[in-house]
């Protein structure tokens, strides 16, 4: 029979599946669908159409919404989100490896979806191997998207992390804008459900308390 004591120690491990549980990378393939590059520079050359990639989005959703605040930091300023809790970032190859990093981003909300930058006109900062984007006058805009058929504006960031989770969900990666005073275009989208979609805090928190059951039993067990 389990007593108070057995009790509290299960709550520990439920605790610690909580805490496990704060963070969450959500990973997608993608596939290069629109690119746009009519600079005269070798030096800056986007992956081609088919040219395939990823995209990693952190979201820390799990202590964003630790207030209760129903509203918490979702597309309501002035509630900008808190930029050392998320992360959105891609990398790409074909003739030079275009890699994209916003190691801050506000989330913004709407119907159908959620995007990711670091305002609503975003500075994307992108990398192309062998080629300085600042010595070539890049002024280039985007955003991280994801897009969920039908589905209303997030007001938590459960869920957003849900929409991340969600199969039906597709993920776009677009920038645009001029590099040496010509315009170039971008756009990627997602080939499928998010790999290695982290295990929702639900399932650490049902997992925890089965393991917790299973440690008092084996322990009673042995006495």
């Amino acid at each position: 029979m389990l007593t108070l004591k057995h009790f509290f120690t299960a709550a520990g491990v439920l605790c610690a599946s909580v805490l496990a549980a704060n963070a969450a990378t959500y990973n997608f393939n993608m596939v290069v669908v629109e690119s746009n590059d009519t600079v005269p520079s070798p030096t800056f050359d986007l992956p081609d159409v088919g040219s395939t990639g990823t995209v990693s989005i952190l979201l820390d959703g799990a202590t964003l919404d630790a207030d209760g605040d129903p509203l918490t930091n979702v597309n309501f300023d002035p509630f900008p989100l808190n930029q050392s809790l998320a992360d959105a970032s891609a990398s790409f190859s074909g003739a030079q490896t275009l890699t994209s990093d916003l190691p801050g981003v506000n989330v913004f909300s709407f119907n159908g979806g959620s995007r990711f930058s670091d305002g609503s006109f975003s500075n994307i900062v992108i990398s192309l191997t062998g080629a300085n984007c600042p010595a070539l006058a890049c002024t280039l805009a985007g955003s991280y998207q994801v897009l969920v058929p039908f589905a209303p504006p997030a007001t938590t960031f459960s869920e957003v992390e849900a929409q991340l989770a969600n199969p039906a969900a597709k993920v776009v990666f677009s920038f645009n804008g001029t590099v040496q005073g010509e315009f170039v275009s971008f756009r990627a989208e997602s080939t499928g459900p998010a790999a290695d979609v982290p295990l929702p805090a639900s399932g650490l928190l049902l997992l925890g308390a089965f393991g917790a059951v299973v440690v008092l039993r084996r322990r009673k067990a042995s006495n």
